[in-house]
């Protein structure tokens, strides 16, 4: 892997002079990036963020499918971006992000269901308005999952970048309930552009341990280059109404929403999920420098007095 330069410890001192100018100007710009383990609560908060005066929070707006997995720079692809959907959003209030009626949604997944039962996407990507005045320093926020988390260490070095997770059980118990590859332990983008991540998981036969090792990995590339205090944690958002996103926008304090916690929602196969409990509270992983084993066996409690006699 080489050298870890880890998000706000070694950049100032190990950037060039035309680095550090680059990322001065996006800082003082403020443009961050927000990434995080799938079905954290990554678009929850880019709905919230989005209630904010000065801020726009932008889910998947980018078409990763279009950039060369070898591409020599993807840090500046991600830049030259964002740079694009500013000058939009100022000339025109219009920019590019996965929505639902023309807004950033609180869940992308919603109660339709395939015939095998798992819950189906509602959002498609276009043209989003921004119906807010914006004045030209103000926040944008521009959110993916694996794509990010897989080109980390090249993100680290010029963004403010923040992440989400959530309780491993409950991570799990919506990957299961979704139609995405991410339901068989796969995430395409990801593996695309991490070769490593891609050949180690076709090596292993089981969906749920496929899952498992997916999940470490976010965590372990999350815990690799950002510090602690830059990783939120999804129960601590719902349970403040929102003013946990302060660490991100600070106007966020103002935030009071009446959020609630879907880490034992009924969308869930319950038999499904005490079985991935039961393995997962066995398991070794990176998700448990993040949640304490003792986190996920309340849970398992939780959904086992919730299953009916």
């Amino acid at each position: 892997m080489g050298k870890v330069v880890k998000q706000g410890s070694e950049w100032d001192r190990g950037a060039s002079g035309v680095e550090r100018g680059m990322m001065a100007e996006e800082s003082r710009r403020q443009t961050l990036l927000i990434t995080g383990t799938p079905r954290s609560g990554t678009t929850l908060t880019c709905h919230l963020l989005n209630r904010l005066p000065e801020t726009v929070a932008l889910d998947e707006p980018m078409r990763f499918r279009l950039i060369r997995r070898n591409e020599a720079d993807l840090g500046t692809v991600v830049a030259d971006f964002c740079n694009e959907q500013r000058r939009s959003l100022l000339a025109d209030g219009r920019a590019t992000s996965v929505h639902l009626a023309g807004v950033v949604p609180d869940n992308s997944v919603g109660k339709s269901r395939t015939p095998e039962g798992l819950r189906q996407s509602r959002v498609t990507r276009g043209e989003l308005l921004i119906a807010k005045e914006l004045s030209p320093d103000f926040t944008l926020a521009v959110k993916h999952h694996g794509e990010f988390t897989a080109i980390l260490d090249r993100l680290v070095t010029r963004f403010p970048v923040f992440a989400v997770v959530r309780n491993p059980l409950a991570t799990l118990a919506s990957w299961s309930s979704i139609d995405h590859p991410i339901h068989r332990g796969h995430l395409p983008l990801a593996e695309r552009f991490d070769r490593s991540l891609r050949q180690e998981l076709r090596r292993i036969d089981d969906d749920i341990d496929r899952q498992f090792r997916l999940l470490s990995w976010f965590h372990e590339r999350l815990r690799c280059y950002l510090p602690e205090e830059v990783i939120l944690r999804y129960e601590e958002i719902v349970a403040t109404g929102g003013k946990a996103l302060a660490v991100i926008q600070p106007a966020a304090v103002s935030l009071d929403q009446p959020l609630q916690n879907q880490n034992t929602s009924p969308l869930y196969d319950r038999e499904r999920i005490l079985r991935i409990g039961e393995r997962l509270t066995q398991s070794d992983g990176a998700y448990w420098q993040s949640y304490s084993r003792s986190s996920v066996e309340r849970l398992l409690n939780e959904l086992t007095l919730a299953v009916p006699s």
